[in-house]
């Protein structure tokens, strides 16, 4: 007779151990607390938020933290609020990463009102009021907001995939800065805040 059945892992995918999977899920984070679309701009904060971990001498010489980050998104990116309401709540998010047997798992801390499990690209929906708010999605609108998602996702697959298997923490989150420098909203976000994509280019170099 068979015994009982065991709960299989999530997923096998190294992806979901390794920090471009934890960047993803902050960045994710990110955007549904601030009601927005999940875009380059929330993978940029998330990765300098974990480079503070991993890497403080380099976080203090790019200069940029992620709450310039996430204060340029709050003004700066649209809402999905189905009202067109911005986000005006605090910005001091913090997060606690733990690695279990079959994944590793993202919980945003000090934020009752949330959700405390990891969701999966199929368990997403919009931020909203409860059942009302559900009742007033624009299809356009979620269809929008699972198409960011997906391509985030995917950017941070990508990086996952050049990584190698001795990189560290600091090596990859180097790695996908650098990436995400090559992109229009990034290095929007940056000007507007009065850095050079150029030299952060220069101090996100792989170190000698």
């Amino acid at each position: 007779m068979d015994g009982p059945e065991q709960a299989p892992n999530y997923n096998d995918d190294g992806f979901y151990f390794h920090e471009t999977f934890v960047v993803w899920e902050i960045a994710f984070n990110e955007a549904l607390s601030m009601q927005q679309n999940l875009g380059v701009v929330h993978l940029a904060g998330a990765c300098l938020y974990r480079l503070r971990e991993f890497d403080l001498i380099l976080a203090k010489d790019i200069g940029i933290t992620v709450y310039h980050i996430r204060n340029w998104a709050k003004e700066n990116l649209a809402t999905t609020n189905p009202d067109d309401h911005r986000y005006e709540g605090y910005i001091d998010f913090d997060y606690k990463v733990e690695k279990r047997a079959d994944k590793i798992f993202v919980f945003k801390v000090d934020e009752p009102a949330l959700e405390t499990h990891t969701r999966s690209l199929e368990d997403v929906h919009l931020a909203g009021e409860g059942l009302i708010a559900t009742e007033r999605i624009n299809p356009a609108a979620s269809e929008l907001w699972a198409s960011t998602m997906s391509a985030s996702f995917q950017f941070a697959q990508e990086i996952y995939g050049d990584s190698g298997d001795g990189d560290s923490p600091s090596t990859t989150l180097r790695r996908f800065l650098r990436s995400l420098l090559g992109t229009a909203e990034v290095q929007t976000c940056l000007n507007d805040i009065g850095f050079s994509v150029e030299g952060l280019k220069k101090r996100l170099s792989e170190p000698d």
